[in-house]
């Protein structure tokens, strides 16, 4: 945990920044695809965290909103939620739930999960391309799936400009989950915080406060282009897969595919692991090595062929790529195979 001095916070308190990076098994981490100033599209790579800001000096808030925290959690099939304890005010369980002081968008991009509102007339079944909204003093809980985990990220804001799209009904208590499907300035907004959030210098907070504001237009927007085609990307995915299924063999990169289908990566990698619970890389792999598998049980081609073939870099790309799969070498593999053909032969 780092616990940094910021100043002098309103009402006489001090304004103090928690930043709590959270543990990850094997020391994976998810990849975002950020564009840059220039244009440029780099790789940001981001473990499960959470920030905690205090509240600015008074008159230091001219956006009229205020982030209070950020954060990026991939909850586990399994495992226990939340994973690790929040500060007293944020912390909670099932049994309990939990009232926050301040608003919170919590966009869901993975798995499933289940969210209850002591003013929402009914439990709601959260899936991945949701968004719900939480209010200040309205209780609540919320949990993923046990069997699925779910990916959550989120941003918590306070200040006129969330209270008076809740007294225009834009947000509203009574419908606090919103269906948006996987829209690109949806995701690299949330994107964006995440790279704001490790660079964990001044000016951080006031950057993020923009952030929720733009966010908060964004909600809305994103709903309704939900609500015309609903379909769309569902679409796209179906044909990405067929695309994936009968062009096992071309070099193009799902980069490539997602522009050639006119659609930005972002949303297309989350909305086909949503349909599919894979990548669309790993997709594009499995689709090859079960290829690589009917070569090399059908055929005498090499390992060296096969991998022209099928698109991969080299055999030694195709090689590690198999025995990470399988288990075996090609090699070995194919000499298991025909001698269990073999024996079946001869039994018979």
């Amino acid at each position: 945990m780092i616990l940094r001095q910021c100043g002098e916070g309103g009402e006489g308190r001090n304004a103090l920044t928690l930043i709590y990076p959270l543990p990850w098994k094997n020391g994976q981490t998810d990849k975002f695809y950020i564009k840059n100033d220039t244009a440029a599209r780099t790789t940001l790579k981001v473990r499960s965290y959470y920030v905690y800001f205090g509240l600015p000096h008074r008159g230091e808030d001219p956006w009229e909103c205020t982030a209070t925290s950020v954060g990026y959690e991939r909850v586990r099939p399994g495992s226990r939620y939340p994973p690790r304890r929040h500060p007293v005010d944020h912390h909670f369980n099932w049994d309990q739930g939990r009232v926050l002081l301040a608003y919170q968008l919590v966009y869901i991009t993975e798995g499933k999960g289940t969210f209850e509102s002591e003013v929402s007339p009914e439990r709601h079944d959260i899936n991945a391309g949701m968004v719900i909204t939480l209010f200040p003093g309205v209780w609540h809980r919320y949990a993923p799936d046990p069997q699925t985990g779910w990916v959550e990220q989120w941003i918590e804001c306070r200040g006129p400009a969330f209270d008076r799209a809740r007294e225009s009904g834009l947000l509203r208590p009574e419908r606090p989950v919103w269906h948006v499907g996987f829209p690109s300035e949806l995701l690299q907004g949330f994107e964006r915080c995440h790279a704001l959030a490790q660079q964990r210098s001044a000016g951080v907070q006031s950057l993020l406060s923009t952030m929720g504001l733009h966010l908060l237009s964004v909600l809305p927007r994103a709903a309704r282009k939900h609500r015309r085609a609903p379909r769309h990307i569902d679409q796209i995915v179906q044909q990405a897969q067929n695309l994936l299924a009968h062009r096992y063999h071309e070099r193009f990169t799902v980069e490539q595919l997602a522009r050639n289908l006119n659609v930005s990566y972002s949303s297309f990698r989350q909305a086909f692991k949503a349909q599919t619970g894979i990548s669309p890389k790993q997709y594009q792999l499995q689709i090859r090595l079960d290829k690589a598998q009917d070569f090399l049980a059908n055929t005498p081609k090499s390992v060296g062929e096969i991998a022209e073939i099928l698109g991969f870099d080299s055999p030694f790309h195709l090689s590690k790529q198999f025995r990470d799969s399988i288990g075996l070498a090609p090699q070995i593999w194919r000499k298991k195979l025909a001698r269990r053909a073999a024996a079946e032969s001869g039994n018979g």
